[in-house]
């Protein structure tokens, strides 16, 4: 390499590192510049000529290897962490990148820029997630490589007792596992971000056709041996294969199909043999699964039913949620098939047939009761432009329904957008159409959604209910959210109330609303004017 080009690369990787390093192809360390001494304890000069594997510990030296194996090879470094030992007996985590290159004469180097990380940012910014993608994502980026390279394979690696393993090990451990696993799964991925979770020891990543799947478990669970001290980590990989034979449209429909049966399945559940056993199985599953929802929809094959939304001040019935059951298959699951249909594509056509049934009955039946009726709108129908013209086309046809329906925003997928959410929201409230925010408190989004959109209810998840129920700090947390909401303007609703015990808690927390099989399960007719005895 010239010196103008090792000046590049040294200016280049300084704005990015704390610590630079170049190796020969046997990892000793030909030049050393930046924070060595707050590392290694010693100077540059003296790290000159050192093993650089040989510094550091058996869990990073694996990982170490394997990245730049990988490198050597024609790969990149990318988001490799890893902790080194510090002089002072301490764990420094490190974030890593480089690259490999080879002289005119044939000699290689590694280039590597190290960024010194603090430990607790990583806990936090990496570890809670492993680094990986969430499978909602993985499945996109699945599917684009694999359209995009005739070499790319998608294995799944699931290490079923890992749940059971991190409650028995320090949080330092638990770190460490984080790292190794990431780390070694990113370096022998097609890229950084190919990578994904599916939950605690359920993982998926991308590579090419040169990757050997048995060597990868095998190695795998040699170094989630070293690092948890000698205990037996068993690994199983599978490599879905069968692509060739799905239609390059139905490709993406297999991969969540396939990708979502590993998620939801058990440890003892569904086996890795399986998925990979007749990937174009899955992928028929999961076209006949569409076509079977299309229908389904098309023809309006399903029924709704009306569970009533009630006052916790009066015991009187607010309004009530409109909820499809379903026939034949998809009775067993209604919300796994929704869920299906938001993968797929199809839930905005479903969530506008909703309304429309239920606009039907309202026009058959809707003299029988003045009460308003909540829909479901997916977050994918209110990204949809096609949904939000029908919606407003129907408002504009048939003014009377701001008086009857309300939208209830489901979180059972992400609105990316929230600026233009909160705009069509604003919208449909500005027609005298109310909006709901479901699902308030299953997850951190929620608060995201509250801050971003302004709404005029929001509805509590049964989960988060039942566990604050029970303890002194649950209960001052549901009494917040109560009073929260209330200096919002915001109404609430509590949901899953099955006991009298859940309403008077509810009541004390200044919940304006309760919903459950206390109050009645979903049926054909609304139940009228009916006052409940609280």
């Amino acid at each position: 390499m010239s010196l103008s080009q090792h000046e590049r690369f040294l200016s280049l990787a300084f704005c990015w590192g704390e610590l630079l390093l170049e190796l020969d192809e046997e990892f000793r360390i030909v030049f050393a510049g930046g924070l060595t001494e707050a590392l290694f304890g010693k100077p540059p000069e003296e790290l000159r000529g050192l093993d650089l594997l040989a510094q550091v510990g058996s869990t990073t030296r694996t990982l170490l290897r394997t990245a730049l194996t990988r490198a050597r090879l024609g790969g990149r470094i990318q988001d490799l962490y890893v902790a080194l030992p510090r002089h002072d007996r301490h764990e420094q985590i490190c974030q890593i990148a480089g690259y490999h290159s080879a002289d005119d004469d044939g000699a290689g180097r590694f280039f590597l820029a190290v960024k010194l990380m603090p430990n607790a940012y990583f806990d936090q910014a990496v570890g809670s997630a492993d680094g990986f993608a969430d499978a909602e994502s993985f499945c996109d980026m699945a599917n684009e490589a694999l359209s995009r390279r005739r070499d790319a394979k998608l294995t799944l690696i699931s290490i079923p007792d890992l749940q059971t393993l991190f409650g028995e090990l320090s949080r330092g451990e638990q770190r460490s596992v984080r790292l190794a696993i990431g780390s070694f799964l990113r370096a022998h991925a097609l890229d950084r971000d190919e990578t994904g979770t599916m939950g605690l020891g359920k993982y998926g990543f991308v590579h090419d056709d040169g990757v050997d799947v048995d060597s990868i478990r095998g190695e795998l669970s040699d170094l989630l041996a070293t690092v948890t001290r000698g205990r037996s980590v068993d690994v199983r990989a599978a490599t879905i294969t069968g692509q060739e034979q799905v239609d390059p449209d139905d490709l993406a429909k297999g991969i969540v199909f396939a990708i979502n049966q590993f998620k939801e399945s058990a440890a003892e559940g569904l086996t890795l043999s399986a998925l990979n056993a007749n990937f174009a199985g899955f992928a028929e599953e999961a076209v006949k699964t569409v076509t079977l929802f299309r229908n389904t929809v098309e023809r309006s094959n399903f029924s709704i039913v009306f569970q009533p939304i009630v006052s916790l001040a009066d015991g009187s019935i607010h309004h009530y949620e409109v909820l499809s059951r379903f026939r034949g298959r998809f009775g067993e699951s209604p919300y796994r098939y929704i869920c299906f249909a938001e993968e797929t594509g199809l839930i905005a056509e479903f969530d506008f047939t909703v309304i429309k049934k239920t606009v039907a009955w309202l026009e058959a039946h809707g003299r029988r009761t003045r009460h308003r009726f909540a829909v479901n709108m997916s977050g994918q129908s209110l990204a949809n432009p096609a949904y939000r013209q029908r919606v407003d086309e129907l408002l504009q046809r048939k003014p009377w329904l701001k008086d009857r329906l309300m939208i209830e925003l489901t979180e059972s997928a992400r609105v990316e957008d929230l600026h233009a959410a909160d705009l069509y929201i604003q919208h449909l409230r500005g027609r005298g159409v109310p909006v709901c925010l479901d699902d308030f408190g299953a997850g951190a989004s929620s608060f995201n959604y509250l801050g971003a959109m302004a709404v005029d209810v929001v509805k509590l998840d049964g989960a988060a209910i039942d566990n604050t129920i029970g303890s002194v700090r649950g209960r001052a947390f549901m009494k917040a959210m109560g009073s929260f909401c209330r200096a919002l303007g915001v109404q609430t609703i509590g949901e899953m109330i099955d006991t009298r015990e859940k309403v008077a808690f509810l009541r004390e927390c200044d919940i304006d609303f309760g919903q459950g099989y206390l109050f009645g399960k979903g049926e054909p007719e609304p139940a009228g004017s009916v006052w409940f005895d609280l």
